[in-house]
């Protein structure tokens, strides 16, 4: 059953199961302020969504610097594994900058000037690859500890601990390989 009322503003028509039927003439459309406060809901998820594209990007840059200092520190292991009779000769501070007179692809070299060589080249590769990259090897007894540093947040940091204790410590990995 439909009944109509009358009104002195509009006339509206009623179903007994369904809500009133608003005449044409007032449902033109949205109004300005429907669309303006849409707006602003779809630009603040649009602002998330390029914070997570942004955190995404930087924790895949973290692993990716992460990865590259382990292999450097497995790579010198194995160098150091297969040259045992230079061990003390693969000793090198994060200080120390190794020059190699000798090219050791070119000529033969003994066990001392191949290690001096090797670091030369690997203490290169640490410091292109990595963002202030540096490489330290610490001989004791029969044992090499080799340590990677970096400057994650590339915030000028210069700290040596290995972990970091502060903020203003780098990056670091570290591996420790008994040679027989």
């Amino acid at each position: 059953m439909t009944t109509s009322t009358s009104s002195a503003v509009t006339n509206f028509s009623f179903s007994k199961y369904s809500m009133p039927v608003v005449p044409k003439a007032y449902s033109n459309g949205f109004s300005l302020m429907e669309v303006l406060i849409t707006m602003i809901i779809i630009s603040f998820g649009m602002l998330g969504l390029a914070k997570l594209q942004l955190n995404a990007m930087v924790e895949v840059q973290s692993a990716s610097y992460a990865n590259k200092a382990a292999n450097f520190t497995q790579q010198m292991s194995e160098i150091i594994a297969a040259n045992p009779s230079a061990l003390n000769s693969y000793q090198l501070s994060s200080a120390q900058q190794i020059t190699s007179p000798i090219n050791c692809r070119a000529s033969t070299c003994s066990g001392a000037e191949l290690a001096m060589y090797d670091l030369k080249l690997w203490q290169n590769n640490v410091s292109k690859s990595l963002p202030s990259g540096q490489a330290e090897v610490v001989i004791s007894s029969n044992k090499a500890k080799i340590i990677v540093r970096w400057d994650q947040s590339r915030n000028g940091s210069t700290g040596l601990n290995c972990p970091q204790l502060s903020s203003n410590d780098l990056e670091c990995t570290t591996l420790t390989r008994t040679i027989r």
